[in-house]
């Protein structure tokens, strides 16, 4: 099995790589999304995860090009997911969604690494203008990593979350390709030849 993971590398970082989402990856993507710290983060109101939606899920996002498993470099370990949604080819944009399970695997610059790789999908091999995502302000440690990748501040959905008594706004982020360019274009265009 770690053979066959090893050559599903679409892209690679310095820390994790991104493969395609296999039906084996049921147990992962159980496990990522049935996570209570990312239940929290995202105050779902979804009920927990059983394999049979999970299963019907996964089939779902296996049907799209821009889904992926985040896993580690080094020893292959699924850690999370990666998306790719609302691809607008007429406008060129696309909404990023990313989690990362474990609490142990946070924190360490997967999440970033992650965030770039799906980036340099979107900008240069889908070809997209502007990519953007909404965040919940309690995130902090969310909000920086897409601050550390180079996401702007585009505005906020005021209240879009109440948790007990509290209102909490929708932090909206995005980066368009000139940004993207700018930050990372030397870097990426070398590695195509371009």
């Amino acid at each position: 099995m770690e053979n066959q993971m090893s050559t599903d590398r679409f892209l690679e970082g310095d820390k994790v790589y991104l493969s395609t989402i296999r039906s084996e990856d049921i147990a992962v993507f159980i496990k990522v999304m049935n996570s209570e710290d990312v239940r929290i983060l995202a105050r779902s109101r979804r009920d927990v995860m059983n394999e049979a939606n999970a299963r019907e899920m996964l089939e779902k996002l296996m049907t799209r090009e821009e889904a992926f498993i985040i896993r580690r470099n080094g020893d292959d370990e699924a850690i999370g997911y990666g998306l790719l949604l609302d691809r607008d080819e007429y406008n060129r944009e696309v909404m990023l969604g990313i989690s990362i399970g474990d609490k142990g695997n946070r924190g360490k610059g997967f999440g970033e690494d992650a965030i770039r790789l799906l980036l340099k999908h979107a900008f240069i091999d889908l070809n997209m203008e502007s990519v953007h995502l909404g965040v919940y302000e309690y995130n902090a440690p969310a909000i920086r990593a897409y601050e550390k990748a180079g996401f702007k501040f585009a505005g906020k959905r005021r209240h879009a979350r109440i948790i007990g008594n509290k209102f909490y706004d929708e932090v909206l982020m995005d980066m368009i390709s000139s940004e993207y360019f700018s930050l990372y274009g030397d870097q990426e265009m070398g590695k195509y030849g371009l």
